[in-house]
């Protein structure tokens, strides 16, 4: 049975940013970004329109 997949590139809603997940849980994928963001881009709180862009950004395969 195959799993499915999530992936997340940060390019994707306009950071100039290389770096993306591929995790097993939509839920992993929030826990990598979370942290991507404070230690990356000084986010210490995804604004709700990033926010929003990831979430359209997420592609399950």
């Amino acid at each position: 049975m195959l799993m499915s997949r999530f992936y997340y590139k940060c390019r994707d809603i306009g950071f100039d940013c290389s770096w993306e997940v591929d995790v097993p849980t939509n839920k992993d994928v929030w826990a990598k970004v979370r942290i991507h963001n404070r230690y990356a881009h000084n986010e210490f709180e995804i604004p709700p329109e990033i926010e929003e862009k990831i979430k359209k950004a997420i592609k399950e395969k």
